[in-house]
């Protein structure tokens, strides 16, 4: 299944490569299947940097990333509402985020995009089972994907400008300065978005600790 998929999402590039402008289109529909069935979408967002390069990337893959958020949200709280609860009855990470999301809201969820302590369609679809509002969550979901959605395009990027460097193609043909300045840009874009994403997975575990478990004071 994973090798096919795998496949699938190889020719679903090519075929946005060569879209132009409806390429974006056809990207998000792919992506946001990924969202809302759980399948694994790293190759598609690298591919979106090496396609677009980085900030066409990372413009792109947030979008995609809103757009399936959204979707699982909106399905959970109109469509699978009484499925989901019953789904996630017995998931203690599921408790944890909405009592969390219950009392922080947007922080809870701008943190949990940042890591990936909970899965992402988890987050979305948990947050559809609680009283938390569309435009809340959108925004934060939006902004808490910027980092990630970056360093990935940040790396389809750099692969892209070596495979086409490799191939002889235009627009790879670079110094070694350049590479040496992409390669350290590479190395710093992964280094970062580790620190960053333990930080986000400490403050994330933090608080819904303190959340579920409050302090006793007095």
């Amino acid at each position: 299944m994973s090798q096919m998929w795998l496949e699938w999402m190889t020719h679903g590039l090519d075929w946005v490569d060569q879209a132009g402008w409806l390429g974006w289109l056809g990207f998000i529909v792919i992506y946001t299947f990924t969202c809302v069935f759980f399948l694994p979408g790293s190759v598609l967002t690298v591919g979106a940097g090496a396609i677009y390069g980085f900030w066409g990337g990372t413009l792109l893959v947030s979008i995609s990333n809103l757009v399936g958020a959204v979707v699982n949200f909106l399905t959970s709280r109109y469509l699978l509402r009484r499925w989901l609860n019953h789904k996630f009855a017995r998931n203690k990470k599921f408790h944890l985020l909405d009592h969390a999301i219950a009392n922080e809201g947007w922080r809870v969820i701008l943190l949990s995009r940042i890591s990936p302590v909970v899965p992402h369609s988890i987050v979305s679809y948990a947050c559809g089972l609680t009283k938390l509002s569309l435009a809340k969550f959108s925004l934060a979901s939006w902004i808490g994907f910027i980092p990630i959605s970056a360093a990935y395009s940040y790396a389809g990027a750099f692969l892209g400008k070596f495979a086409r460097a490799k191939a002889g193609l235009p627009h790879g043909a670079e110094s070694w300065e350049t590479w040496c300045f992409y390669g350290a840009g590479l190395a710093v874009t992964v280094i970062v978005t580790i620190w960053s994403t333990r930080i986000a997975s400490r403050a994330l575990q933090k608080k819904t600790e303190e959340d579920h478990f409050p302090a006793n004071h007095g």
